[in-house]
């Protein structure tokens, strides 16, 4: 595991999105950090106070500089926590993970932050349930190797499967029962990290 800056502070929304695959790398691998979390009512006084390398957030100070970009933070958190594989092609396995599980979270996320009224919202989330999810789940599976994704220890990637299980999967009753009939390794590897002792407190 990577030595690690006694001064990390992730700022992010006081909200999942962007910050949240940090947040629980960070926590799994029990890296202290301060956690500040601004609310979107007070965002625009406090953007003006932040160092914003990019003029967005999640940002992450160590020592004393401050970084952005969520998934080159996310990959730093995850070298700190000792979830970052050690050898160059499972990393890459783990990091095509991620990229296939963020491009579809983000056709959802599209959906629900567009302008579109909710019956528009509402048809178009039905191809997300009906088709681009259960593709994805497919896909992933074929690429499960043990208990997790990449093999018997879990990296970075089965994290993210959390979160991104966490908050998109659940909201959808249809796919939910699809993955616990049919995609049990995936259902595993999502509880597997809910019911680690690693984040046994976090969220209370």
């Amino acid at each position: 595991m990577a030595t690690h800056p006694t001064d990390l502070q992730l700022t992010y929304f006081d909200m999942p999105g962007r910050g949240e695959f940090i947040r629980l790398l960070l926590t799994y691998g029990g890296i202290p950090f301060d956690d500040v979390r601004i609310k979107f009512q007070d965002w625009r006084a406090t953007k003006t106070v932040l160092h914003l390398p990019f003029g967005q957030i999640p940002t992450l100070r160590a020592n004393g500089k401050v970084y952005a970009q969520s998934l080159a933070l996310a990959r730093y958190a995850a070298k700190l926590a000792g979830l970052y594989p050690a050898s160059n092609l499972v990393a890459l396995e783990a990091d095509s993970l991620i990229d296939a599980i963020l491009e579809n979270w983000d056709k959802y996320n599209d959906i629900v932050y567009s302008d579109d009224d909710e019956a528009s919202k509402k048809i178009r989330l039905a191809t997300i349930e009906s088709a681009v999810f259960p593709r994805l789940l497919d896909a992933l599976n074929k690429r499960t190797v043990g208990p997790y994704f990449t093999g018997p220890e879990p990296t970075h990637a089965d994290i993210y499967w959390f979160d991104f299980y966490k908050h998109a999967l659940l909201e959808f009753p249809d796919i939910m029962e699809l993955l616990h009939r049919d995609y049990l390794k995936l259902a595993a590897i999502a509880e597997a990290i809910r019911s680690s002792s690693q984040l046994a407190q976090y969220g209370q």
